[in-house]
């Protein structure tokens, strides 16, 4: 078995898999060798390992991957198995990328939170930080990749074929997100009210697009986290309150 930079794993009989909700790194301007040090490390850990997985999308991609969930003990013979993806999380080696296909989002959510505080993997890399809405340099930097973006809603607005989520007053400069109208009843059902988030704090991922105003179009529950900021002996503690 091998392992490319975007951490697909080749099997002996020529069989490509696509690891399931991961989005690897790529290179950077202060790392140009960030996937290949990725690459590396979970080849170190992968290769010669009996890997067990299983199949999560029917068809193959454009590139002839089979995507996956895959599993692998954690360390010697006998050591517990667990997902492959999850260590790679924890480890700060991929971002989570949401899929419906996969309802174990609060999981893995969870595990790339505690990489991230810890500054682990690509969380050490200024390129990869949690941008702010006000970021305009670094929106112009990250165009067309995914980024992750936190900040306040100033403003909803539902409109027939798609819901927008505003980030300050000009509305053709400022940062936005937007649903479209065939994803709402994914939000609905996951408890998540797009209208009732107009003064909330949230966290949202996706591909950034700079067209009309840096926006990100989001279809998935697991691409935005309302965030909670808990009061207690005089500090703040930001945590997630739902998705």
């Amino acid at each position: 078995m091998s392992v490319n930079e975007r951490i697909d794993l080749t099997l002996e009989d020529g069989r490509i898999l696509k690891l399931a909700g991961l989005d690897p790194p790529r290179p950077t301007p202060l790392d140009p060798y960030l996937d290949i040090m990725t690459r590396d490390k979970v080849a170190d850990w992968l290769t010669g390992r009996e890997i067990w997985f299983r199949q999560v999308e029917g068809r193959r991609d454009r590139w002839g991957r089979v995507t996956v969930e895959a599993f692998a003990r954690a360390g010697a013979p006998g050591s517990p198995i667990m997902p492959v993806r999850r260590a790679v999380l924890e480890a700060g080696l991929a971002r989570y990328e949401a899929d419906s296909a996969r309802p174990c989002g609060a999981q893995m959510l969870a595990a790339e939170a505690s990489a991230r505080a810890g500054r682990l993997g690509l969380w050490a890399d200024p390129y990869y930080a949690v941008l702010k809405p006000t970021d305009r340099g670094a929106f112009t930097e990250r165009a067309g990749t995914s980024v992750i973006v936190e900040g306040e809603v100033s403003g909803v607005d539902v409109g027939r074929y798609r819901s927008t989520l505003f980030f300050g007053p000009r509305r053709s400069r400022d940062f936005a997100v937007t649903v479209a109208q065939r994803a709402i009843k994914l939000f609905e059902s996951a408890g998540l009210d797009l209208a009732a988030l107009k003064g909330q704090k949230i966290r949202v991922r996706g591909l950034l697009d700079l067209r009309f105003g840096p926006q990100v179009e989001i279809s998935n529950p697991d691409e935005v986290e309302v965030i909670k900021t808990v009061q207690g002996d005089g500090a703040s503690d930001p945590s997630v309150e739902r998705r």
